[in-house]
């Protein structure tokens, strides 16, 4: 529901801040006084666009604010997809519109584009009459409206999932399609990749170890020399590092026999000299299995040149080209797997489309059921609301199609969306004998809105979207034909929350809440106000709306009469 609308420096409109209510609240005032703007500052809420030189003189910008109170599952994934805060059952939209032209839009102080702010309002408020929000004119709309009538949105829900279902698996098939191809043109050269890698065969860290056994055969000559020299420094000739500590080991050795405190460093010493013995071990060990191979170094030699071939053209080491060659194999074994998969799935998508089939069928069937009666309902409803020579259609057809979503009818591809295959439009004619026309070649704007009228009449239990705005709905009639518009307002305000701009008495005496708009001037700016009427004030507006500007009792006592007659009507209507 919409609890305010706050509008500020917008055409006329100085700042003015309207409370409504829930049921039916009825928007009166002279023509010029300013009604149609408060529905445009209204769709300006819900993301229609702006022209900038509608920003009152001399002002920065105008500001458009709206509060609902709304069911919380009704935005809950919208604000979920665009990271909205959740002010939990409060809706507050704010729209800007700055003098040069630059709009801002809020959502709970959440900043959103003018798109996501449409498609917010898509969800609130359903604004019929000379604006653009109107979503009996798209005819994408017209197979819900038809299903909502059917009753059969289980069904729909079966059609989209298997819908959904079928265009995965093409999905898939296609990708295993493109990655065939581009397997089969790449066979050739991931089998030569694979036979290189293959014939020379290497393994990790292979690379290391062979480098390190090239560097010593290359440098055995000088490791010889220096080990012999250093083992013959340190162990095997006159004065050698080990004899020079086993000397002083002796010397520490009887000087600790009388002071005791050398005996640690006699320990260091024999550790000393033990180390040394040690490496002079080692040494000699180490020059004794040096060899001058050099067959085996050519061949390591040649080894590396192999390996680092690789690795310059697989990645830069020898892990990498080992990862390149499992990923090889991987190819190749999923190229001969390949032709299986996609065989499988092609199975799985015409099993699919077996069931999509039997659905889509159903729910066509049962549209057509539904179309004719709605058909007849529709029409006779505008008979009731004044439009009594005017025919209501509901054309159901199908297309033929050779892209990839389709099902199979009487042996011709037909095409299949997530709502099946029914292509729904609404036509109207006003007059015997005139062609019908889709809904958005009807001229009249009071013609759309009582056609709308009568569809949610129709609908009011299936249909969910909690603010119905109806501009001009009473063009073109008068009298009986417009307390019976009045009723069926008045009844569809049971469910709804109705806003509605009316010129007529008849229609004006059925409101819950009465507003009247008033284009005041002074010798400087002329603005619209607006403001609830009480029960007195009603009474006169409505005898406003029977006499114009001067008011005589006859007038008060029409106005008194009709109100009193509207309570009854209301009342037989709701029973």
């Amino acid at each position: 529901m919409l609890k305010t609308l706050f509008v500020k420096d917008y055409v006329l409109i100085d700042e003015i801040e309207i409370a409504f209510a829930a049921g039916l609240n009825i928007i009166t005032g002279e023509t010029g006084a300013g009604k149609s703007i408060l529905v445009g500052a209204l769709g300006a809420i819900l993301g229609e666009p702006l022209a900038k030189d509608s920003i009152r003189t001399h002002a920065s910008k105008a500001i458009f604010e709206a509060h609902f109170d709304m069911s919380r599952d009704i935005l809950e994934n919208v604000f979920q997809q665009y990271n909205i805060d959740d002010y939990g059952t409060q809706l507050i939209i704010r729209r800007e519109l700055h003098a040069e032209g630059r709009s801002r839009a809020f959502v709970n102080d959440s900043p959103v584009s003018l798109a996501v702010l449409s498609e917010i309002g898509d969800v609130l408020v359903d604004l019929h009459g000379q604006h653009e929000h109107q979503r009996l004119l798209k005819p994408s709309t017209h197979v819900d409206y038809l299903d909502a009538f059917a009753g059969h949105l289980a069904l729909i829900n079966d059609i989209k999932e298997s819908y959904n279902t079928l265009k995965h698996i093409q999905r898939q098939i296609t990708d295993l399609l493109e990655r065939q191809q581009q397997a089969n043109q790449a066979r050739d050269v991931l089998m030569f990749q694979l036979n290189e890698i293959s014939a020379v065969d290497p393994e990790d860290g292979e690379d290391d170890a062979l480098q390190h056994d090239e560097n010593i055969l290359r440098n055995a000559e000088l490791l010889f020399e220096k080990t012999n020299a250093l083992y013959e420094l340190l162990y095997d000739r006159d004065g050698a590092v080990a004899e020079h500590l086993r000397t002083a080991e002796k010397i520490l050795a009887e000087i600790s026999q009388i002071d005791a405190k050398f005996e640690t460093s006699r320990q260091e010493c024999e550790n000393a000299r033990i180390i040394v013995d040690d490496i002079s071990s080692a040494l000699q060990r180490y020059a004794s299995n040096i060899t001058f191979d050099a067959e085996k170094l050519e061949k390591i030699r040649q080894r590396l040149l192999l390996l680092n071939g690789l690795k310059k053209k697989y990645g830069g080491s020898l892990g990498s080209v080992l990862i390149h060659k499992k990923k090889i194999q991987q190819e190749l074994e999923l190229l001969e797997n390949l032709q299986e998969s996609i065989s499988e799935l092609r199975s799985q998508r015409e099993t699919e489309r077996a069931r999509l089939t039997a659905f889509c069928l159903s729910a066509s069937q049962k549209r057509e059921q539904s179309g004719c009666q709605l058909t007849k309902n529709v029409t006779e409803e505008l008979a009731h609301l004044g439009m009594t020579r005017a025919e209501f259609k509901v054309i159901n057809s199908h297309s033929e199609t050779e892209k990839m979503s389709y099902i199979i009818v009487d042996g011709k591809k037909i095409a299949v969306g997530p709502k099946g295959i029914d292509v729904v439009e609404f036509v109207i004619r006003s007059n015997p004998g005139e062609t019908f026309k889709p809904m958005v070649k009807v001229a009249s704007g009071g013609e759309i809105s009582r056609i709308m009228l009568a569809l949610k009449t129709l609908l009011v239990e299936s249909d969910n979207v909690p603010v119905l705005v109806f501009d001009e709905i009473d063009a073109g009639i008068s009298g009986r034909i417009a307390q019976s518009v009045g009723a069926s307002l008045r009844n569809l305000a049971q469910s709804h929350q109705i806003i509605c701009i009316t010129h007529l008495p008849q229609i004006a005496s059925m409101a819950h809440h009465h507003y009247l708009v008033e284009k005041v001037a002074d010798e400087q700016r002329t603005r619209t106000l607006i403001k609830k009427l009480h029960d007195s004030e009603r009474l006169e507006q409505i005898a406003r709306l029977f006499g114009g500007e001067k008011v005589t009792q006859a007038h008060l006592k029409s106005a008194a009469e009709l109100m009193q007659e509207s309570a009854q009507v209301a009342e037989k209507h709701n029973q």
